[in-house]
C-alpha cells in the first residue's frame, strides 16, 4: 500500500512594514545590504562564524553613517533569510 506524504502549503510572507524609515542613509544602507548578499554570498555555503563575522566587521565600519551600517546589516539578513532556509 502507498502512502501519500501531506506537505504543508507554503505561507506568504506578510509584506507590511516592520521598520518604519527615519533617515536616506538607513534605506541606501538596506539596498546595499541586500544587493551584497545576492552579488558576493548567494550560493555559497556560509557558517555560523561567517555570519557573525559579516555582521560584526560591518555593524561598525568606520566608513559608513551608524544608521548606514545598521541598514546595511538589516539588508544582508534579508537577503539571507528570504529563502527562509537558513539552519542544516
Amino acid at each position: 500500500m502507498v502512502t501519500r506524504l501531506r506537505t504543508q502549503p507554503e505561507v506568504p510572507v506578510a509584506q507590511n512594514k516592520q521598520v518604519e524609515r527615519t533617515s536616506k542613509e538607513f534605506t541606501d544602507g538596506v539596498c546595499s545590504g541586500y544587493l551584497t548578499y545576492y552579488d558576493k554570498y548567494q550560493g555559497k555555503p556560509l557558517t555560523d562564524l561567517d555570519v557573525y563575522a559579516f555582521l560584526a566587521q560591518n555593524i561598525l565600519d568606520v566608513h559608513g553613517t551608524d544608521a548606514f551600517n545598521a541598514g546595511y546589516c538589516t539588508g544582508w539578513i534579508e537577503a539571507l533569510l528570504e529563502g527562509r532556509k537558513v539552519l542544516n
